[in-house]
């Protein structure tokens, strides 16, 4: 009896383990991305950043000691981003709600733009003038590579926290 009590326990850890390995993606419906045309387009875009100053401006105003500049983001200049990062003496919740808001804001972004990639290269970004959109927003890897690395100082932004924010899995 205990063989079989064992061989039980044994199996159930393994398909727990195995099943909590995987990861569960979040399902976006097209659609609520998709627009008619270049206009509509720039002005999601531009919605979604008020939203991201909004957003930002309440977050820094909760969360005041984890920030040493209460100056507004400028969400039309995001290589300033890292001038806007959280503490890395802050404590984990709010490094983690930092994330959150962030990631949320890229994953929109990405959204839209990928899934309207006929519109996305006429689209006018700040400071993303020499930046080839399509490519940008083709797929995931690509649009990670540019917030990343040219469009925005995000990276140092986490650096400064001492927090990694893994963007990678909420474009995905």
């Amino acid at each position: 009896m205990k063989p079989l009590i064992l061989a039980t326990l044994i199996a159930s850890l393994a398909l727990a383990a195995c099943s909590s390995s995987e990861q569960h993606k979040t399902q976006i419906n097209p659609e609520q991305y998709k627009v008619q045309d270049v206009a509509s387009l720039q002005q999601r875009f531009d919605l979604l950043n008020q939203q991201l100053s909004s957003d930002y401006q309440t977050f820094k105003k909760n969360n005041n000691i984890a920030f040493s500049d209460q100056s507004v983001l400028d969400v039309n200049q995001l290589k300033t981003l890292n001038l806007h990062a959280v503490s890395s003496t802050s404590l984990k919740p709010v490094k983690q709600a930092y994330c959150e808001m962030m990631n949320e804001y890229f994953a929109e972004m990405y959204h839209l733009g990928h899934q309207n990639p006929k519109l996305i290269g006429q689209v006018k970004l700040p400071h993303a003038q020499d930046e080839d959109l399509s490519k940008s927003f083709a797929d995931a890897d690509q649009f990670y590579d540019f917030i990343l690395n040219r469009y925005t100082t995000y990276r140092q932004a986490q650096e400064i926290m001492g927090f990694g924010c893994n963007l990678k899995a909420a474009l995905n």
